[in-house]
């Protein structure tokens, strides 16, 4: 956010930031306004960033990093828990054989509706020989 400022009775307007010789003559020290800064607490930052909050206060990030992981879907949920910065990709496992053609009717597996009729299997009682229809 850049502020107008006076300097020596002098006037400069929209400064996003000021830069001021150092004292020991190595370089500036740049002053930036930090005013609009939404940062309230160390959990809102990556873990080891340093940064001012609008009033100045610094924060050192402590927010809970998780690395790449891979979810194989089970027979219960898998939770990804909030407030996390993901430092890897997340991949949730696919399968190709997951048609409606490979469920059973009446059954729905991740949203897929089965369509496969299962076969009657029918023993004749005096040739005792299986008929599948």
């Amino acid at each position: 956010m850049a502020q107008n400022v006076v300097i020596r009775n002098i006037q400069y307007s929209n400064l996003p930031a000021i830069d001021v010789p150092k004292a020991n003559g190595q370089g500036d020290a740049r002053f930036h306004d930090i005013s609009d800064s939404t940062v309230s607490n160390s959990n809102q930052i990556r873990s080891g960033v340093k940064v001012y909050g609008g009033d100045g206060t610094p924060y050192t990030g402590n927010m809970t990093e998780k690395a790449a992981a891979t979810y194989t879907p089970t027979t219960s949920d898998q939770t990804i828990a909030a407030n996390q910065y993901l430092t890897g990709a997340q991949t949730v496992k696919g399968d190709p054989n997951l048609l409606a053609q490979n469920i059973r009717k009446n059954v729905s597996l991740f949203g897929v509706n089965g369509e496969l009729d299962p076969p009657v299997v029918v023993q004749d009682p005096d040739t005792h020989i299986l008929r599948i229809s």
